[in-house]
């Protein structure tokens, strides 16, 4: 089926380096005792070198620097808090805000202070000057900026209305004093261009997906009484949201397929409720959640954009664009046709499909190269992108399967909490529910409808379902996969999942 893709998201995030500092080599002179002769002969004593001289390196320019216009980022780091506490949303000035800390190279000597360190001290008979030194990604250096900082002061704003940054572009920024040579530690600067505003804000909207059944009747209709022989009954399950409620089938159908109980109802088929309706039976991504869309005009979708933007803005880039929601089309139920005025009623019947909502493409540990969902605890952890995602998805997440009836071409959409209740593989004629190290490689079923009370136990009423692979979801020639499945077992560049998981969807409720 359309867009039921297993897309494996090995994600590498490249950091910005950050550049070493500018370390300026002193010629020192070393004493040597070979050849030395020891006289009355009256030594005589070389003046010290005048120069002012200041500690390299000693001036650590901290992470958390960033530029703000109207109390908003414009440059690459994690800037919205710092931007709304230290410039009003009024101030549109390009505004670089940062701190600085000292070693005890400055703050146990004579210096004491970033205003110590940049200032005449007594002594010293050469006025010196501090510098805020800019340099360009090709290593230019910009024009430099007089830096007075004020006695004990160590957080400082840069105003940078005047000078010509350029957007999109690295800048190296540090401290120096101009006499001695010597610097502070070096930070970047990239400021960002048409940073978006996520206008909705907040987790992404969810859409529960309610499932149903139909009886399709095989066999022939008797030529002189015009009932149908039935020769095999078998059960389908179809999905919908509240849009997509099927439409009732016509009356001329119901002998051939019902899709409600035809023994509460009769002869006059209705749509609501349907057969073993049932209200969430999982819950998917809203599809009308805005940051769905293509709002930029591109091919990227918004949601996919703003996540980028967020790993941006901790100061990393992604090799590209993340996509890691996808639409989940799957089959909606059967269609007989629209009936026009006046025209004999049809037994055409066809399948439908429709658009239940998104999911997302399941994430791989690097070291076991086993699939997982990520949950809340995911996204607090040490990962640039799941921090991006935060923020929007915002909720704990599970896996999404698919399994077929046996021998009868019909498929089940099951979620991870269910499935792990009734789940099994038979190995030596027993039920032996699997684990996440014994899962891979064993052909997983279940019996349908869900018994969690006895999984192993078959009764009469229920089915044998098995679980099936993106790319394994077919009938013979009849197929519902997407042709762009990347976890074929022709291709060997991407490890499919371990436990044949098609995605990850939303927990409701929790």
């Amino acid at each position: 089926m359309k867009n039921i893709t297993q897309y494996i998201l090995f994600l590498v995030l490249i950091a910005a380096s950050i550049s070493c500092e500018d370390n300026i080599p002193r010629n020192r002179p070393t004493l040597s005792l070979e050849n030395v002769s020891v006289s009355d002969d009256v030594i005589e004593v070389e003046e010290e070198d005048e120069t002012i001289q200041r500690p390299t390196g000693a001036i650590i320019i901290q992470p958390n620097a960033c530029a703000c216009q109207g109390g908003e980022p414009i440059s690459i780091g994690d800037c919205d808090a710092i931007c709304a506490q230290k410039q009003s949303t009024g101030d549109q000035r390009k505004t670089f805000f940062f701190d600085v800390q000292l070693t005890e190279a400055i703050t146990l000597d004579v210096y004491g202070d970033v205003a110590g360190w940049c200032s005449t001290l007594p002594g010293e008979d050469i006025t010196n000057q501090c510098l805020i030194n800019i340099k360009d990604q090709d290593g230019d250096d910009l024009s430099p900026i007089a830096f007075n900082p004020a006695p004990d002061q160590l957080s400082f704003e840069l105003d940078l209305s005047g000078e010509i940054l350029n957007e999109d572009e690295t800048y190296r920024i540090s401290i120096s004093e101009a006499t001695s040579g010597a610097s502070s530690t070096t930070i970047q600067l990239r400021l960002v261009s048409n940073l978006i505003d996520d206008t909705i804000g907040g987790p992404l909207a969810l859409m529960p997906v309610n499932s149903y059944s139909c009886l399709f009747r095989d066999g022939e209709f008797d030529q002189n009484t015009g009932e149908l022989i039935v020769n095999d009954v078998n059960r389908f399950h179809f999905y919908f949201i509240p849009e997509t409620r099927p439409e009732p089938l016509t009356e001329a159908t119901v002998p051939t397929v019902n899709c409600y109980d035809i023994n509460t109802y009769g002869n006059t088929p209705v749509n609501s409720p349907l057969l073993e309706e049932t209200t969430g039976a999982f819950t998917v991504w809203n599809a009308n959640d805005p940051r769905f869309f293509f709002l930029s005009g591109g091919t990227t979708r918004r949601v996919h954009e703003l996540i980028e933007q967020n790993v941006m803005l901790q100061g990393l880039t992604l090799s590209q664009t993340p996509e890691i929601f996808f639409p989940l089309n799957w089959l909606n139920g059967f269609d007989d046709g629209d009936q026009a005025p006046g025209e004999q009623a049809s037994v055409t019947i066809s399948t439908t499909t429709a658009e239940l909502g998104f999911y997302m493409a399941p994430f791989f540990d690097e070291e076991t190269f086993r699939a997982y969902c990520p949950t809340r605890e995911h996204y607090y952890q040490d990962s640039p992108l799941f921090e991006a995602m935060r923020e929007i998805v915002g909720v704990d997440t599970e896996g999404l399967y698919v399994a077929k009836q046996q021998n009868v071409c019909d498929f089940i959409l099951i979620k991870e909490s269910l499935l792990k209740s009734i789940w099994f593989y038979i190995e030596g004629g027993q039920h032996i529910q699997p684990t996440e190290a014994t899962v891979q490689g064993k052909q997983i079923q279940f019996y349908w409808p869900a018994d969690p009370s006895s999984p192993f136990i078959k009764k009469s009423h229920q089915r044998t379902y098995t679980i099936r692979a993106a790319d394994e979801v077919s009938c013979g020639s009849n197929s519902i996969t997407d042709t762009g499945s990347s976890t074929s077992s022709a291709d060997r560049t991407q490890v499919p999942p371990h436990d044949k998981r098609i995605g990850c969807i939303p927990v409701l409720g929790d």
